[in-house]
């Protein structure tokens, strides 16, 4: 019912997650980021508490591949959830439930996972990977860095959406975007409900680089 990227940068410790689904209000329920930790989301058949779990696992100390295996642990729904972790440091990792609703999976690179169910098919997720390019020329010395990292997570949504997205149309769509710590900028931004989303994330997204920009110059 959702597709969704997570991804970082590792020399500059920026992680961020953007979404998009034919849901009301993805950005509630699916991605959550917490600074110098990791990246997560929780899908499909949504248990939002996984977020929390998931981080507070890679926060004691838990490999990706580790925290999303205790997935069936914590959950006896796991087959109908699906959840992506991408920590700070280290290997991604991703479940896919069996009774996730097709066309459904996932694919884990080495500083990003995208994934969706109800999509149109793999092409979409292979649309999404491609669209991750310009982060190896991101400059994140500047100051709008994070607003700069959510605009390639949107434009990695937009892909997908252009390759089939969600079969069942686009209502909802959403970004987070969190520095190495509190202290870095950051991006959390949310569109609810709207015929096109992901154009009016992006349009949010630009004014939210020039915050940043002119928080700078304030100084």
């Amino acid at each position: 019912m959702t597709f969704t990227v997570l991804a970082r940068h590792p020399q500059s410790g920026l992680l961020g997650a953007a979404t998009a689904s034919r849901s009301l209000a993805v950005g509630n329920a699916v991605p959550a980021v917490r600074a110098g930790v990791g990246a997560v989301a929780s899908q499909a058949w949504t248990n939002r508490a996984l977020r929390g779990l998931l981080l507070d696992a890679t926060d004691a100390g838990a490999d990706a591949q580790t925290a999303i295996d205790r997935i069936a642990d914590w959950d006896s729904g796991a087959p109908l959830r699906q959840a992506l972790l991408l920590p700070a440091r280290g290997a991604g990792a991703a479940h896919t439930g069996t009774e996730t609703t097709p066309w459904t999976g996932h694919l884990v690179l080495e500083d990003a996972i995208v994934a969706g169910n109800l999509l149109a098919g793999p092409g979409v997720l292979e649309a999404m990977r491609d669209a991750l390019a310009p982060l190896s020329t991101l400059d994140t010395h500047a100051p709008d860095a994070a607003a700069r990292f959510a605009g390639v997570l949107v434009g990695v949504l937009a892909a997908g959406e252009v390759a089939g997205g969600d079969v069942r149309g686009r209502q909802s769509a959403a970004v987070l975007v969190a520095g190495a710590t509190e202290a870095d900028g950051t991006v959390d931004l949310r569109v609810d409900d709207h015929a096109d989303p992901l154009d009016d994330l992006a349009r949010l997204v630009d004014l939210r680089a020039a915050d940043l920009r002119g928080s700078v110059t304030a100084r």
